[in-house]
C-alpha cells in the first residue's frame, strides 16, 4: 500500500469533488448544459462550414 503523494493527492481531490457534486447539484446541472450546449454550437458551426468564437460562450445572466 505504498502509494505516491501524486496518488494520494488524486484520491483526495477525487473525494473532495465527489463531496461538492453531491452538495450542489444545481450548479453542477447547470454547467453541464451549459458545456453540451456549447459542444452543440461547434458541431453546428462545423458542419456549416463555420469557425466557432467562443468568447461569449457561457455568458448568461451573471453580467445583468
Amino acid at each position: 500500500m505504498n502509494k505516491t503523494i501524486e496518488e494520494l493527492a488524486a484520491e483526495e481531490r477525487k473525494e473532495y469533488f465527489k463531496a461538492w457534486r453531491a452538495a450542489n447539484k444545481e450548479k453542477t446541472a447547470e454547467h453541464r448544459r451549459r458545456y453540451w450546449e456549447k459542444k452543440a454550437l461547434e458541431r453546428l458551426a462545423t458542419e456549416r462550414g463555420e469557425e466557432h468564437d467562443d468568447t461569449d460562450a457561457g455568458k448568461n445572466n451573471r453580467e445583468q
